[in-house]
């Protein structure tokens, strides 16, 4: 392994990754990134049909995508974009399943982002203030804006400045309009039940749309091709890492156990600074095994939360058909995509509509979307309807229970596995009723039938695809189906009560940093993965600070 020398070692090159590896490089900071994937052609990361359907039924067929094909990402995505469960296990208590999306190659699961781009509110970072559960978190929404401006601007995301408390306006290149339907969707619910509606904010596609340029949704499109473009970045393809050391008098961290996953190798590599940017399952996997409990050379957390509160999005989907507009056949001859900003949003936040007696903490909004699903005219069952969605996710709060913890089973290459224990609590349980309510008065509200799939669309082979799947079962999936697990080495104030501090070290290492969803203190309810890009942008602009101390 010829490696040119380097200052820092990122874990991961995903979209915290990416994001990482630009901030440092254009500081001069010499990166080396350790991916566990291989790298693909741009061609390979997109969909082709039938081939593509094949794959997916042999992913099922051979449990190598049991879990992930739950995900209905999985259906319109490359499956060579989604991990082998087989060589990449991990395990739960029985009838308490958690459903982990792992993406294994460069670009991570930016490759299969759905690309939403929602800020969190002030009120997000403050939430104990409002309602008294939990923690608050240890920087403002003043802190983050800024950084929130620098990645909409570098990657280009479209929306619409909709001025709603809940959802802070960004900065955007434009907008993906709406289609007929969905204009006249949001002005029912408005003019009738008085909720909030908006156009999504995001990208207009991911990387299964077949062009030549990786999309900006990825990292390989935008952070991570920059950062390789300065000549700062190296990466090591194909190697999983292991656990960190620390030196026992400095208490920082001073070599890195990698793993070649083709030959089952290990190698030490001297380090003076790591980000963790692995995803939060992978990253809490690495932190557990680098701990002073399991590993005497590791580093020590006084908090006792390492693992635990991990978070979800609990959600809600249902179908629904509204007659069609003079528009809606053209729209079947050039579908619009569905994309992060080619859809909508109800987004109430904790701002509830008074419809049920509200007897939960937290909040929750709605995706959706009209004339976007691309189905051909000959498979829809009433050619005068047309077809739209409604998913429902809301805030989970952070307890103890759900936890991560490492299983006496290893992988292949003799590392402990992921064991993940988690299940909705009665909070959760209770919101999903009020989502259901919600969701079954806006659609009525817009004149709309809700509908069963299999009611909408004729689908081949209908009951061998459909008959699994939870997402269509009505009851809400289990944790992990969002793809939006956060939590398990939440930051905070003091080291007593947190894993990480307020720019994301390690209290008792400081040159680990928790970039991803790991370092979350509470879920809230928007999608996940731009906080995450401006919070490790925001740490990596103190590493500087960070190396000198």
């Amino acid at each position: 392994m010829d490696l040119k020398p380097y200052d820092a070692i990122i874990v991961g090159s995903g979209a915290t990754g990416g994001i990482a590896a630009l901030t440092l490089a254009e500081q001069g900071i010499k990166v080396l990134i350790i991916e566990a994937g291989q790298q693909l052609k741009r061609h390979e990361a997109s969909n082709y049909e039938p081939s593509s359907t094949f794959k997916r039924f042999l992913g099922v067929l051979t449990n190598k995508h049991t879990n992930q094909c739950q995900h209905p990402g999985y259906w319109k995505n490359n499956p060579d974009l989604y991990s082998n469960e087989l060589k990449h296990p991990y395990e739960f208590p029985d009838k308490k399943p958690f459903l982990w999306t792992q993406g294994k190659q460069y670009g991570g699961r930016s490759l299969t982002w759905g690309g939403i781009t929602l800020r969190l509110s002030s009120e997000d970072f403050q939430p104990a203030k409002k309602d008294g559960f939990g923690p608050n978190w240890p920087i403002s929404y003043a802190e983050l804006s800024p950084h929130y401006d620098f990645i909409e601007n570098f990657c280009g995301i479209y929306g619409r400045k909709d001025n709603i408390l809940e959802v802070p306006n960004g900065k955007y290149i434009g907008e993906i309009p709406l289609t007929e339907n969905e204009n006249i969707f949001g002005n029912k619910i408005k003019s009738k039940l008085n909720y909030p509606f908006m156009q999504s904010r995001g990208f207009d596609r991911n990387s299964s749309v077949k062009e030549k340029q990786w999309p900006k949704s990825s990292s390989l499109g935008s952070t991570l091709k920059k950062a390789l473009d300065t000549g700062n970045v190296q990466i090591i393809s194909n190697h999983l890492v292991e656990s960190f050391e620390i030196d026992k008098i400095t208490e920082l961290a001073s070599k890195l156990t990698i793993v070649n996953l083709e030959n089952g190798q290990k190698k030490v590599l001297i380090c003076s600074l790591i980000l963790l940017c692995a995803s939060t399952i992978s990253t809490l996997r690495i932190l557990l095994n680098s701990e002073y409990k399991l590993n005497s050379s590791g580093f020590k957390d006084n908090s006792g939360k390492l693992g635990k509160y991990l978070m979800d999005h609990i959600s809600i989907c249902r179908f629904f058909s509204v007659p069609k507009t003079k528009n809606s056949d053209k729209l079947l001859e050039n579908p619009p995509h569905l994309s992060g900003a080619g859809s909508f949003f109800i987004p109430f936040g904790t701002n509830l509509p008074k419809i049920d007696n509200i007897n939960f903490y937290r909040g929750y909004g709605i995706w959706g979307a009209i004339d976007r699903l691309g189905i051909p005219k000959f498979l829809q069952k009433d050619p005068n309807k047309s077809i739209g969605f409604l998913i429902a996710h809301g805030e989970v709060l952070p307890r103890k229970e759900n936890s991560v913890s490492l299983s006496k089973k290893t992988d292949e290459w003799g590392i402990p596995i992921p064991h993940i224990k988690f299940e909705w609590s009665k909070n959760e349980l209770k919101m999903a009723k009020h989502m259901a309510n919600t969701i079954r008065k806006t659609i009525e509200a817009a004149n709309g039938e809700m509908k069963n799939i299999e009611e909408l669309i004729n689908i081949p082979l209908g009951n061998v695809l459909t008959k699994n799947l939870i997402a269509l079962s009505g009851s809400p999936p289990p944790p992990g189906y969002y793809i939006h697990e956060v939590g398990g080495a939440p930051m905070g104030f003091k080291e007593e009560d947190s894993v990480v501090d307020k720019f994301n070290r390690l209290w008792r290492c400081k040159n680990v940093l928790v970039l991803d969803g790991a370092c979350w203190p509470t879920s809230s309810w928007q999608s996940p993965t731009l906080t995450m890009m401006a919070l490790s942008r925001r740490a990596c602009l103190n590493i500087k600070k960070t190396l000198m101390e």
